[in-house]
Parts: C-alpha cells; sequence; structure tokens
C-alpha cells in the first residue's frame, strides 16, 4: 500500500472533465456497436487515453485550470437549457423579458397589461407590456376556442 500511495502522491486524480470523458467514450462504444461499426469503437480509446493521461497527470496548475474552463463551460450550457425548457413550458402562462441594464431574464405574469417590474438582479424598475388583461368576456370564450383547435 506504501507504494501505491506514494504512485498517487501529487497527481490530479479524478475530476469532473476526466470523469466526462470516460462517460463519452462509454457512450461512444455504446453508439457504435448498436450502429454496427465495431471498427470505430477504437475511436473511444482517445477520451480514455486522455482521461487516464489526466488522472496520472504530475501538472496540477495546468489540470485544474482545465478542469475549471470545462465546469464554466458545462455550466453556462445547462443554464441556457434550463432556461430554454423553463420557457416553453411557461409560454402560455409568463412571458420573458430581458432587463436593459443587466441584461438578466426576467419573468412575468402574462396577461396583466402593462406593469411596472424591478430587476432582482441591478434593482432596475421597467414599464413591460405583459398583453391585455383577460376580461370576464374572453375567460368565457376560450373553452369555445380551444374546443376548435
Amino acid at each position: 500500500m506504501d507504494k501505491k500511495d506514494r504512485f498517487f502522491n501529487e497527481r490530479n486524480g479524478a475530476d469532473a472533465l476526466s470523469c466526462f470523458l470516460i462517460g463519452a467514450a462509454f457512450f461512444l462504444v455504446i453508439l457504435f456497436l448498436i450502429a454496427q461499426w465495431n471498427y470505430l469503437t477504437l475511436i473511444a480509446l482517445i477520451p480514455i487515453g486522455f482521461a487516464i493521461f489526466r488522472i496520472l497527470s504530475k501538472n496540477l496548475e495546468r489540470r485544474e485550470k482545465e478542469n475549471e474552463a470545462f465546469v464554466r463551460f458545462f455550466r453556462s450550457l445547462s443554464g441556457r437549457c434550463r432556461l430554454t425548457r423553463d420557457r416553453v413550458r411557461d409560454r402560455k402562462t409568463h412571458v420573458y423579458f430581458r432587463c436593459g441594464c443587466c441584461e438578466r431574464w426576467i419573468r412575468v405574469e402574462r396577461g396583466q397589461g402593462e406593469v411596472e417590474v424591478t430587476c432582482p438582479g441591478c434593482h432596475t424598475v421597467s414599464r413591460l407590456d405583459t398583453g391585455s388583461p383577460k376580461t370576464e368576456k374572453d375567460e368565457a370564450e376560450e373553452p369555445e376556442t380551444a374546443r376548435r383547435g
């Protein structure tokens, strides 16, 4: 056990990027086997080799910078996907606006007419039009138009 401890001392070890690379290699192997492209499964050795290189690397500073860049990219990508998912889910009940100062997304309930909204990021007050407010007549006609569509 002492030899193993000395070998792994001052090594990078598994981080988010190396785990992602191993997962990507596993996905490629499954994909190529399903598609019956057996000779292309060798391509999956590339991310595995790079992951092993990263795990056993002694250049901790460089591997840490690479991992931070990967985590930052992945976090921004997942944030954009979450925003798109929420906008699609809420498209009938809410309107999304961007703040004029800080570019932050603001969600406002649809159909309230013109409202004043305070940005949670920079506290700028904006007047936004969320569509005309529903009247009792509109609510009575809504089920009828829904049946036609």
